[in-house]
């Protein structure tokens, strides 16, 4: 029987080189998705090339794609999302420009299709600590910026506010890293010894840096739910650990209600305590502010859903819409955007509930399929994932460069290796 060396770093003897290249991009683009936009469209585009013109992908294609409900769901939806440029507000080219946004929908399939095989499944471990890795600098690089010891990153000012930031905005910022609080959690679950204390430290050190540091209410929203996910299932397990991992436990537990009752303490100044005054000075004041005018957006999306319920104003209409509802508007009711900041809205302005539907379908598709990974891969997709649904009630994430990307790397390399995914029949008759 002939058995096929996989190495570490190489490509095994079976697999083309062009196979090769494009788990190598793929790889390389979700490790730039936190830190470069010009890496992520530069690999993305070279991992598309290269699974295009890879033989196994082709010979995959079939076995692979039937048996991956996200992937048929990642294409339903775009296919719908192209469709809707008939009848579009916005008119082709406009329509067309936000429809190609969407685009990253279609590498999801690709990705299945590339990480279908044993090999996939070490690729997607050095895909995850890649990204795990530039995660910890961005990090690193916000505490540093925050204390003033250094000044990097194309988004640092001096202002208080932007004085942390790095690479991305408060936003894909303070969302990545309540991220790296669930991923540094699943490693650690998945090693032993000091690499396990090493990685709940930075863990704990993501936590505070979201919760001090970064000023990104999404990203503080996920990370208090995190922990609260966490507690409660610590709770559900706590009677049946020993002394030992009780006192453990408990001290954990004690340390993380500290954190988040300090953090409820110190928020006075903060942007998640200024919700409700943020409301408050839209509806009194007419004044712009970000959460008054997510209301407004919302309110808009809803009237424009229910003059047409069934598909929508086409793809990329929101502005279009929106600007016609507020031209008679003034001061905060004014305010303009191309997107309602929620997913969910913006899917049913663009294709009624039609559009909804298919996302919610895609969602929990996507879904299904993290549950039928091994850990630590499962806590990772589904971590992932839940942060994902979470932050799409306040912003349009899939529509978004950074989160959109990173959900569509992280999750199809992910469930691209599956158990039960179809596998390459040559390279199956190749090991027999």
């Amino acid at each position: 029987m002939q058995v096929t060396q996989i190495s570490r770093l190489g490509r095994s003897g079976t697999e083309s080189y062009q196979l090769f290249l494009a788990r190598w991009f793929a790889l390389l683009t979700l490790a730039l998705v936190p830190i470069s936009t010009a890496g992520v469209n530069v690999g993305s585009a070279a991992f598309a090339l290269f699974a295009l013109t890879s033989p196994e992908v082709w010979r995959r294609a079939r076995s692979s794609l039937t048996g991956s409900s996200g992937a048929t769901a990642a294409l339903a939806l775009f296919i719908v999302l192209s469709l809707s440029l008939a009848y579009s507000a916005a008119g082709y080219a406009e329509g067309f420009d936000f429809l190609m946004k969407y685009r990253k929908l279609l590498f999801i399939p690709l990705l299945v299709l590339v990480f279908a095989d044993d090999a996939g499944r070490i690729w997607a471990r050095r895909a995850v600590w890649s990204l795990f890795a530039t995660l910890v600098l961005s990090m690193v690089l916000a505490y540093t910026n925050n204390f003033g010891w250094t000044a990097f990153g194309p988004m640092h000012a001096e202002d208080p506010v932007r004085r942390p930031w790095v690479f991305k905005d408060h936003i894909s910022g303070g969302l990545m890293m309540a991220f790296l609080v669930c991923l540094s959690f699943a490693l650690a679950k998945a090693a032993s010894g000091w690499r396990s204390k090493a990685l709940y430290l930075v863990a704990l050190l993501a936590l505070i840096n979201v919760l001090f540091v970064l000023q990104g209410r999404t990203g503080q929203v996920v990370a208090i739910a995190y922990v609260a996910i966490y507690l409660v299932v610590q709770a559900a397990r706590f009677r049946r650990y020993d002394k030992r991992s009780r006192v453990l436990a408990s001290v954990g537990v004690a340390a993380v209600c500290v954190c988040i009752a300090a953090f409820v303490l110190y928020a006075k100044d903060r942007r998640l305590a200024d919700t409700a005054q943020e409301v408050s000075q839209f509806e009194t004041q007419n004044k712009n502010t970000s959460m008054g005018v997510r209301i407004l957006f919302y309110r808009r999306s809803l009237e424009l859903m229910a003059h047409r319920p069934i598909a929508g104003y086409g793809v990329g209409s929101v502005r279009t819409e929106f600007e016609r509802l507020a031209s008679t508007q003034t001061g905060g009711h004014a305010a303009m955007a191309g997107n309602p900041h929620n997913e969910f809205f913006l899917m049913g302005v663009q294709l009624g509930l039609i559009g909804v539907a298919l996302f919610v379908w895609f969602l929990i598709a996507i879904g299904r399929e993290c549950r039928r990974l091994a850990e630590p891969a499962k806590l990772i997709a589904s971590g992932y994932l839940f942060a994902f649904v979470l932050g799409c009630l306040a912003n349009s994430l899939l529509l978004n460069f950074t989160e959109g990307n990173l959900f569509v790397f992280l999750i199809g390399i992910l469930i691209g290796t599956a158990p039960g995914r179809g596998r390459d029949p040559q390279a199956a008759q190749a090991r027999n």
